[in-house]
């Protein structure tokens, strides 16, 4: 119990998710996303301006709409020239009208933002470096982490926090699981929380390459990323944004709305083994998948999904699959789990908000998505991770893991909203 202003105690409260706005390689909207996430088809397709840029093939998943996308960098408002602010917002406005909130009876002193982005406007930082004097002044706050955060708390004029955290490609989830700890500590009573991630840009692309993380295998571009499978050697980054809004369980109610889930606990992890690699014996990760699932007073047997981080790189893919055999024991023969990555790309920053938003909607609908391109098993990566073909089951609980180089962890808990609960 925490102190109150008023001499009084509180309890945690409880914590549900009640919109979502997605935009992503696959369309522009949640939707749409969602449904050609099932269809099995990626959205990966050649980068031609930025493969002849490097004078080799890149491929990408790239948003369907160019006025969305960092491939469409006109206008004359310097926040027309962010693509990841332009993403943000349309995901908000989305994630709005999903939850039915009217924003006239929003009471703003007790709503914020926690919007993540793990390297700021990467396209505003371009155009600084390639002609400094001409742009104008406003870009420059737009490169910074935060500029997400503040530009969307000052477009709805939420008053009671904006924070933005960066932890790599952990960024989303551990954005999600800060603004459920905000209403949980009754700092604030709705929260706009998610990520965003426009870095189709040489110099992000460039840096990965000479890390050597991208998939190189591109004749087929649809089948480059291939999670758990043998022949995997990379990612393929792409770009998107995802926003949920989170709400306190009495709020909630108090306006009629209807949950998709309540939020169970999340935490995060450290991994310090290396900045791109993991610790074979996963340890870390282990020990935060039961710690997680301990705070959230379920079991492995409980957990009827788990979305994966599924990057479809040669270490992390085995290291997922031993830290879920240790911490789930003779469970993890019978979890469903899944990748998104090989269809839709490796949304970065984005990834881990978006990726919980699928999750939501697999909750929602009964059925598993895919892991794509998942043709020939590693031997070493021995769970279910519904190959090629979704999968009808009910989800009642899920369990949410995201990592980022540097050794970044977090994991999570999400279940099936329901109102006798």
């Amino acid at each position: 119990m925490r102190p109150l202003s008023n001499g009084t105690e509180q309890t945690h409260r409880r914590v549900v998710i009640t919109g979502i706005g997605l935009i992503t390689p696959y369309a522009v909207g949640r939707e749409a996303s969602w449904q050609n996430l099932l269809s099995a088809q990626a959205a990966i397709q050649p980068l031609e301006a930025l493969s002849q840029q490097f004078n080799r093939p890149l491929v990408g998943g790239v948003i369907p709409d160019e006025s969305l996308s960092s491939t469409s960098l006109s206008g004359n408002s310097p926040l027309q020239r962010e693509p990841s602010l332009t993403l943000a917002l349309h995901a908000a406005e989305e994630a709005i009208a999903d939850a039915n909130l009217d924003l006239d009876q929003l009471e703003t002193t007790s709503a914020g933002c926690v919007i993540g982005s793990s390297k700021g406007g990467m396209a505003s930082f371009a155009q600084l470096a390639a002609a400094p004097e001409q742009a104008p002044p406003e870009l420059w706050l737009q490169c910074f982490p935060g500029a997400t955060s503040q530009f969307i708390a000052g477009h709805y004029n939420l008053k009671a926090a904006a924070l933005t955290p960066v932890s790599a490609c952990a960024t989303g989830f551990a954005s999600i699981m800060r603004g459920a700890e905000l209403i949980r500590d009754g700092i604030c009573e709705t929260v706009f929380a998610g990520s965003t991630d426009a870095s189709l840009l040489p110099a992000v692309l460039g840096s990965f390459h000479r890390m050597g993380v991208l998939a190189s295998r591109l004749d087929s571009p649809a089948e480059a990323c291939r999670p758990y499978d043998i022949r995997r050697n990379g990612f393929v980054v792409g770009e998107g944004a995802g926003i949920l809004i989170l709400e306190s369980l009495e709020r909630a109610r108090k306006r009629g709305a209807t949950p998709y889930a309540e939020w169970c606990s999340g935490n995060l992890g450290a991994d310090s083994t290396h900045l791109m690699q993991f610790d074979p014996q996963a340890k870390s990760l282990s020990r935060l998948i039961t710690h997680t699932l301990d705070r959230s007073s379920l079991s492995p047997a409980d957990i009827d999904y788990i979305n994966l981080h599924g990057t479809g790189t040669q270490i992390n893919d085995v290291y997922e699959t031993h830290a879920i055999r240790s911490a789930f024991g003779k469970s993890a023969d019978s979890v469903h789990c899944s990748s998104l990555k090989g269809g839709m790309g490796h949304l970065l920053g984005a990834a881990g908000s978006v990726e919980l938003a699928f999750t939501l909607l697999a909750m929602r609908d009964g059925v598993v998505p895919p892991t794509l391109n998942l043709q020939e098993p590693d031997p070493e990566c021995d769970l279910n991770y519904t190959p090629l073909t979704a999968v009808t089951r009910e989800i009642k609980s899920a369990l949410k893991l995201s990592f980022g180089f540097g050794g970044h962890l977090a994991a999570g808990v999400v279940r099936k909203y329901e109102a006798g609960r």
